[in-house]
């Protein structure tokens, strides 16, 4: 399979915060193969998602654009086929473009340039997680509790189901995507292939809730368990929206005690060892099949988690421990290991895919917001603009971030302008927004924000399209119905995983198989 184009493997965890690695500082989480891949690596230590939700966040990486460029609104917007993806350009440019795991793609086409998928979604690829309400008809957060939680929305039991099982819908998924992934590098190391490869590896932990094997669970013990940087915040001493968050996801509902706390933390390290595992098992593998040195490998997440820092959980808000991801890239004999301090995107990552593959930018048919991570690897350290947005779900209206440099802030038309001066703020506890001395910096900041989002129209067309979209899915549930799901196993049914109308905790639970002990 020799190719003067290297082979590209993209590797994604979900819902993995760059503060849960201790290649960014946690000391803590035993991930030694992760650490190993560091070492040989250009480490990204200021990456930020595009979007704190996975399907927009996905959706993102894989176009170049920012999710409300291209309707990305919320985990149930679908992803027109008519975008042009990663896979779409290195596919035209003679890669055999391949995925293995999760993307959470939304819609009819389940490929989105890929020619072969080898597992199923782990979410449904329907409508049916649009949001309930839109922002005109939202409720008050905490009357809509006792209306129950929408389908596709975590809550507090996913932190107190926390602890060891002896399986999970999730162990279930990235078992079997790590096995399809590494018999297919096998498979194809036998039957020969001359194309370049673009390779995929996509799993759904550590996203909640918070279980994992006894074989993970046993590396750590709850004592061991970090303290938040940020302790729990009191409700009435909150910012606005994270009052909204807390009673959205439920967390008035459970009082998460210290040891509550550490035991939800400890099951989401242990999932990370379980990953790094997995991690370790598809880069042994390339190495067996003589592809280690001819293989350009990108390590990153969908978006972060909360992990009880401030009193949160889980994503849907722009502070860091929510949109700051790892970012990693290994090119041997390309880039030499370093990290690089300058803020970067998952939006960067089409343009760097792209020019490992040596296809030139003028090839690229939509405009794209990133830029190619291999600049700064050849030690371009020109400052760099890098945006998130949130749309949907605990939020009245569009919010979104703009860091540049040391420098953060978060816009809306709903709550009130937050500043963070990272340099000395890390933790984001000093809001400058309203400091006199800040005036001039908050508003030139704020007209940036302005030319890239006009709010008041996104609050309006986010709007119309989940409107359009329950009335979508109003009809399609009526009559004979057809599923956009993609099983390359037909024998295997879709019940496994979390579909239509399925409030997902409670498919998660429908999973564990605990261990005869408890």
């Amino acid at each position: 399979m020799s190719s003067s184009k290297p082979n590209i493997v993209l590797v994604m965890a979900d819902q993995l915060t760059a503060f849960a690695l201790s290649s960014y500082g946690n000391t803590v989480t035993k991930t030694p193969h992760i650490d190993s891949f560091a070492e040989k690596a250009t480490v990204f230590e200021n990456a930020y998602c595009s979007y704190p939700l996975c399907a927009p966040s996905r959706f993102a990486l894989m176009s170049g654009r920012l999710p409300s460029k291209i309707a990305a609104y919320d985990n149930a917007a679908e992803f027109p086929a008519s975008i042009p993806t990663i896979a779409h350009y290195l596919r035209d440019a003679g890669y055999y473009t391949c995925l293995s795991g999760k993307m959470h793609f939304v819609g009819p086409d389940q490929h989105h340039g890929y020619e072969a998928r080898l597992t199923t979604e782990i979410y449904p690829a329907d409508f049916s997680w649009t949001p309930p309400e839109t922002y005109e008809t939202q409720t008050d957060p905490e009357q809509s509790q006792s209306e129950g939680p929408a389908p596709g929305v975590s809550s507090v039991d996913t932190i107190t189901d926390a602890g060891p099982k002896v399986r999970s819908m999730q162990m279930d998924y990235d078992d079997e995507v790590i096995h399809r992934a590494c018999q297919h590098l096998f498979d194809r190391n036998r039957h020969g292939d001359s194309r370049p490869l673009f390779l995929t590896v996509s799993f759904t932990q550590p996203h909640d809730p918070y279980v994992s094997r006894k074989e993970f669970w046993d590396l750590y013990s709850d004592q061991d368990i970090d303290l938040p940087r940020v302790p729990p915040i009191p409700l009435d001493e909150m910012d606005e929206h994270s009052r909204s968050l807390y009673y959205h996801y439920g967390l008035n509902k459970f009082d998460v005690t210290e040891p509550i706390y550490r035991r939800a933390r400890h099951g989401y390290y242990a999932m990370i060892s379980d990953i790094d595992q997995k991690i370790g098992k598809l880069l042994r593998t390339l190495t067996e099949c003589g592809m280690d040195d001819n293989t350009a490998i990108v390590f990153t997440s969908d978006h972060g988690d909360m992990i009880g820092e401030r009193g949160l959980w889980f994503k849907k808000n722009l502070f860091d421990p929510a949109i700051r991801v790892p970012l990693m890239l290994r090119w041997p004999g390309k880039a030499l290991p370093a990290r690089v301090v300058t803020p970067s995107s998952l939006l960067d990552i089409l343009p760097t895919v792209a020019a490992l593959a040596g296809i030139p930018e003028h090839v690229i048919a939509t405009r794209f917001e990133g830029r190619s991570l291999l600049q700064r690897i050849r030690g371009d350290t020109a400052s760099q603009s890098v945006y998130a947005e949130h749309l949907d779900g605990g939020t009245r209206a569009p919010r979104v971030m703009l860091r540049k440099g040391d420098l953060k802030i978060v816009h809306s038309l709903e709550y009130p302008t937050q500043l963070y001066n990272l340099a000395d703020d890390t933790n984001e506890r000093v809001n400058l927004a309203q400091h006199p001395d800040w005036k001039t910096t908050t508003e030139t900041l704020l007209n940036q924000v302005n030319s890239m989002w006009d709010l008041p129209q996104l609050k309006t067309r986010v709007m119309r399209n989940q409107r359009i979209r329950q009335l979508l899915m109003r009809s399609l549930g009526k009559g004979e119905k057809r599923n956009w799901e993609h099983y390359p196993d037909p024998q295997r049914s879709g019940t496994r995983w979390v579909r239509e109308g399925d409030y997902f905790p409670e498919v998660e639970q429908r999973g564990y198989i605990s261990y005869p002990s408890e």
